[in-house]
């Protein structure tokens, strides 16, 4: 499928509409908006409606010796789950601010904006961020979330934050290094600020929590969530503190 220029614009546009968002997602998607429920809160999500079996015609479909992308960005994986509750948890307070990385469909800034905080929402698809503006305005979270474009890989912001989320951020063994050169430069000073990764225990990254623990202390927790088949499966939920504020 061929990029579209007006994705990008439409996602990062504070004034974009919500119906133009949905047309444009419509054209490219079959996407229907589902209700997540967390603890009480619930947040409606835009997704591609039936995501398996789009992924299967998407395969059927493909002539031989055809690339085919995948919108690994579109599935809600199951260690979002109990890291976008954690988050929604952080006290808000004049000021206070959080950012998500490679964010997907944003669950996690989405439940922490629902409870007032201000929420940089990220990733580096164009779509996934235009399917995160459609959720932040059919939320109307209009006025405390907002989207914006960060590769994982080479992160640049002029900008700090109290609270840095991340679900699944740390398959890649190449952002390791620049992933946690990141967090300690952008991650505000203070006791109260604080990193909140997750991931399936299967896909725990060692060499980048040896890597870290000469910035931050590490806190590593273990969750029980759920996968798409319904199974319970085993997450880890880590929180990290600088060590210059501990």
């Amino acid at each position: 499928m061929k990029s579209d220029p007006r994705i990008l614009e439409l996602a990062l546009d504070p004034t974009s509409r919500l119906d133009d968002i949905l047309a444009l997602a419509q054209s490219r998607y079959p996407v229907v908006f589902e209700t997540v429920g967390l603890g009480g809160m619930d947040i409606d999500l835009l997704q591609i409606e039936d995501l398996p079996g789009y992924i299967d015609r998407l395969v059927e479909t493909a002539r031989p010796g055809e690339k085919i992308v995948l919108p690994f960005w579109a599935k809600l994986w199951p260690a979002s789950f109990p890291l976008a509750m954690l988050a929604a948890r952080t006290t808000p307070a004049p000021g206070k601010r959080l950012l998500e990385l490679g964010a997907g469909l944003g669950l996690c800034g989405l439940a922490a904006a629902k409870k007032g905080i201000d929420s940089l929402i990220t990733d580096i698809e164009p779509e996934a961020l235009l399917f995160i503006r459609a959720s932040i305005l059919k939320n109307g979270l209009d006025a405390v979330a907002r989207t914006g474009l960060l590769d994982m890989g080479d992160a640049r912001l002029d900008e700090s934050f109290d609270v840095i989320v991340a679900s699944e951020a740390l398959y890649l063994p190449q952002l390791h290094e620049p992933l946690a050169d990141f967090l300690v430069s952008s991650l505000k000073p203070g006791q109260d600020s604080h990193v909140l990764l997750s991931c399936d225990r299967c896909r725990e990254a060692a060499p980048f929590f040896a890597r870290v623990q000469q910035d931050f202390l590490i806190q590593r927790t273990q969750s029980t969530c759920r996968s798409d088949s319904g199974e319970s499966q085993t997450c880890v939920l880590y929180r990290m503190r600088s060590r210059i504020n501990a």
